[in-house]
């Protein structure tokens, strides 16, 4: 894409993808809402053979923790709003520059990923926060000594902590997940422990509502009651496709 000033006119360098992200997480519902809210989470990053991976990956395997620079390709706002409603204020509206929402005037985003290693022109990562298929603009190496800020404020988000959901599974999705299922169960809790529904969507919110999200090559089924959430059942996913299965009531 080309980046244009509205002001000058003048047109900045196109940006273009070094390469796409391959995520556990397949749609928008069940993605946490912040890095490393799901340490067990993982994705896989190839680096388009243009930029010469062989070179330009080496010494990166020596870092712990990479910044990826993304798009926030399914974006669906058609107009700049300048407040927003970020999911721990219940309704309440913020400024869209003192949120980390991917609703802003340019959908960029920036997550900070365990690097797990790096083999040939592939990086391996955890703890991210990212649908499959979206577009990484750019990797730097976390840097501890610059990166971490002395003494941080975090602004009106410590007033309003996000409860945490405690998530028991049913002994059909136990049964699901017998067998060698223990690492997906964990992904599984820790997804639905920072609760990923909607509070303005009336239908997410309904108590006991029978709701769904992609996950790794599974379907998750849950519903949720007063602070509990309950997964009924994992299946096999037979399409990645929300409109497949999910229709409006």
């Amino acid at each position: 894409m080309t980046i244009k000033d509205d002001k000058s006119g003048e047109e900045f360098p196109q940006l273009r993808a070094i390469g796409v992200l391959e995520s556990c997480f397949k749609e928008k519902f069940g993605t946490p809402r912040q890095p490393h809210l799901v340490p067990g989470s993982t994705a896989r990053l190839r680096i388009q053979p243009r930029y010469n991976p062989c070179h330009s990956l080496a010494g990166l395997s020596q870092f712990s923790h990479v910044w990826l620079l993304s798009w926030f390709h399914l974006n669906t706002n058609k107009t700049f709003h300048p407040k927003i409603h970020p999911p721990r204020l219940k309704g309440g509206k913020i400024g869209v520059f003192a949120s980390r929402s991917p609703h802003r005037p340019n959908p960029l985003g920036l997550s900070l990923a365990k690097l797990e290693k790096v083999e040939g022109d592939t990086l391996y990562l955890s703890g991210i926060d990212l649908i499959n298929g979206t577009p990484i603009l750019d990797i730097k190496p976390y840097l501890p000594f610059s990166d971490t800020a002395q003494a941080p404020l975090s602004g009106w988000v410590p007033d309003n902590a996000f409860p945490e959901l405690r998530v028991v599974l049913s002994p059909r999705a136990e049964g699901d997940l017998a067998g060698g299922g223990e690492a997906l169960r964990g992904l599984i809790v820790d997804s639905l422990k920072h609760d990923p529904r909607n509070r303005r969507d009336a239908t997410q919110m309904a108590e006991g509502a029978e709701l769904e999200f992609f996950l790794c090559d599974r379907e998750v089924h849950f519903s949720v009651t007063g602070e509990t959430a309950t997964v009924t059942r994992v299946e096999a996913a037979v399409k990645f496709e929300k409109k497949f299965r999910r229709k409006k009531p």
